[in-house]
């Protein structure tokens, strides 16, 4: 076992003064962490750690990344804060530049915002101004903040309870979809997937969707191409381009929240493209700080905000940060420089899949422990869908012990979710692999 001496003291220290529903506490969980470089972190006993959670998907580039460093460095010498909505700053108006060429718009527009919440609260209100409605729909397992607005947009009853006066009547919930041509479904019936996991047939789905479109009551549809705490689960391609057309045919504004699968999480530089379908918004936030917040609401139908009359009607104190802005920059920058070689990586991180099925099969693991590999790119999860509700929680347990910085996920907490940084390398992934089928086989 890790030694932890330093790490009780100071969770003892901490759970005196945060509120108790912020940090999970178990009898080895979590770590403090201290130092972190590239894919690995130290905690304050000087345990050494392999990251694969980038600390919530953030750190695209590792720990203490270069690009982020000398960012800093460079712009702390001439400027540490500016004025948001007042007086604007030369890294914002490059980040706004930068954002707007990489984006599938012609003519896009950004609203800036520090977390990923304030980028869906602004595609929110973007949608009311465009549409004259205030209703919104989303999917099951999506998450898309804790603030007031984005809160709404959540299913989860350990997030809304307390707030069901606030949420009611503001979202219809759709169900997610489940996709009959996985191979793992095969011996899977509609009832299991239904009564189990609370997934439902596309058709119906789809049906359920249209259904409420007719009332011509909302907004915007706000959903995740790949849910990121939902499990790492998608769509396919058909199913979104379907939800696009009925959101066009009944006037409502379709939001793609991009902040976990945007600027190359998923092998490409958002994840729209795996589905060949543009949103009308596009909402991303996380790898794009390099480490520090900040996010963005982009589209065309920003201009319904019009031009300021001397007060902005959506904005903070700490909107377009200088010095989170000339890391966004740069960060942004060397990721689409470094892209290709990331793609190239992930044939052979396919690989160590393929040797990490072989393997489960040859220790009999498989019937045991049956899974299916979600995701796509640098966005994984290990969904051990015939398994008790939370069972992925011990499990990052004991990985946690063995040295990996690992988190469950799900609605069940049934799915082990694998999202290192994008300089992650197949050999990473084949320690990590290799060590949970190790894991397995103790249980």
């Amino acid at each position: 076992m890790h030694p932890r001496k330093q790490t009780d003291k100071l969770l003892s220290r901490l759970q005196k003064v945060e509120c108790p529903d912020t940090t999970f506490f178990a009898e080895r969980f979590p770590i403090v962490m201290k130092r972190g470089s590239g894919m690995w972190v130290r905690d304050v006993d000087d345990n050494r750690y392999l990251d694969f959670t980038a600390c919530f998907a953030v750190l695209a580039l590792g720990h203490r990344p270069k690009t982020s460093i000398h960012a800093m460095r460079k712009q702390a010498a001439s400027l540490l804060h500016g004025m948001g909505d007042v007086h604007p700053t030369l890294p914002k108006i490059k980040l706004l530049e930068l954002l707007a060429d990489l984006s599938p718009y012609a003519n896009a527009k950004s609203l800036l915002g520090q977390s990923g919440g304030d980028a869906i609260e602004s595609a929110m209100k973007t949608s009311m101004l465009v549409t004259g409605r205030s209703r919104f729909l989303s999917f099951s397992g999506g998450y898309h903040g804790l603030q007031f607005a984005p809160l709404v947009l959540n299913d989860r009853t350990d997030f809304t309870q307390g707030f069901e006066s606030w949420i009611s009547g503001k979202t219809f919930i759709l169900p997610f979809p489940y996709f009959k041509g996985d191979i793992s479904f095969d011996n899977l019936t509609d009832d299991f997937l239904q009564q189990e996991h609370k997934l439902e047939n596309p058709d119906k789905v789809l049906q359920l969707l249209e259904e409420q479109l007719k009332k011509k009551e909302y907004a915007a549809l706000v959903m995740e191409p790949i849910q990121g705490r939902g499990g790492k689960r998608g769509f396919s391609s058909e199913f979104v381009k379907q939800c696009k057309d009925l959101c066009a045919k009944y006037g409502t504004l379709l939001v793609f929240d991009e902040i976990y699968t945007g600027f190359g999480r998923t092998g490409k530089m958002f994840a729209y493209e795996h589905y060949n379908v543009i949103p009308d918004l596009l909402c991303v936030g996380k790898a794009m700080g390099g480490g520090l917040p900040i996010s963005a609401c982009i589209g065309e139908v920003l201009d319904v905000w019009g031009k300021s009359k001397g007060e902005a009607r959506q904005t903070q104190t700490f909107l377009g940060n200088p010095i989170a802005c000339a890391v966004a920059y740069e960060t942004v920058t060397v990721i689409q420089k470094n892209l290709p070689l990331f793609q190239k990586e992930l044939i052979k991180i396919d690989d160590v899949f393929a040797k990490f099925i072989h393997a489960m099969n040859e220790n009999n693991l498989m019937k045991k422990f049956p899974f299916e590999i979600r995701g796509k790119g640098f966005m994984r999860g290990i969904w051990f869908y015939k398994q008790n509700e939370g069972f992925s929680v011990p499990l990052m347990e004991r990985l946690l012990e063995a040295g990996y910085l690992i988190l469950p996920e799900g609605p069940r907490a049934d799915v082990l979710s694998l999202t290192p940084p994008l300089i992650a390398k197949a050999e990473h992934f084949e320690k990590i692999l290799n060590a949970l089928v190790l894991e397995l086989k103790k249980i």
